[in-house]
């Protein structure tokens, strides 16, 4: 009986310690994807820098198969971004744009064109699958300077 019992706790155990953990999607997250990407389906990756993890930063990437989300779905959904509030902030009006909400949010949306992609300012883009669009969210405690930015006070070096 004792053996039957110790060799019911190791399968149990065994059982349970290699049971896949499933991402669980953060609220804020959930919320915007069934917002602006509600009826495409979409893989979800945390990629929260893990000392932050608990502090209130996080970052998501969402990728959507390029079969399953055209650009001019994207267009759509660009228009209904701008109307909920998010501006933009940068886009090569081709394949990259980068958009703000507030002070403390941001998303980057890419359409991977090539291997290597850079932002407009020449900043490599690293992104995760060729064939999918990548959406990179991020959320901070803290002001993200592209978002605080204000056009009107940059200096133009090569009119003094």
């Amino acid at each position: 009986m004792k053996f039957i019992l110790i060799l019911f706790l190791t399968i149990w155990l065994a059982a349970c310690s290699s049971a896949e953990k499933s991402e669980v999607i953060p609220d804020r997250f959930k919320d915007f994807m069934s917002t602006y990407f509600n009826g495409y389906d979409y893989e979800y990756e945390d990629i929260s820098v893990r000392g932050n993890r608990n502090y209130g930063r996080q970052s998501a990437l969402f990728t959507i198969k390029k079969t399953d989300l055209s650009q001019a779905e994207m267009s759509n959904i660009y228009k209904k971004l701008d109307d909920g509030g998010w501006r933009i902030v940068e886009t090569n009006s081709k394949n990259y744009i980068n958009f703000c909400y507030g002070d403390d949010s941001s998303l980057y949306i890419l359409f991977p064109l090539k291997k290597n992609e850079t932002t407009v300012s020449g900043s490599p883009i690293n992104y995760e699958d060729m064939n999918a669009w990548n959406i990179f969210i991020y959320k901070s405690t803290t002001k993200i300077a592209k978002c605080n930015q204000d056009p009107n006070d940059f200096i133009d070096f090569t009119k003094l």
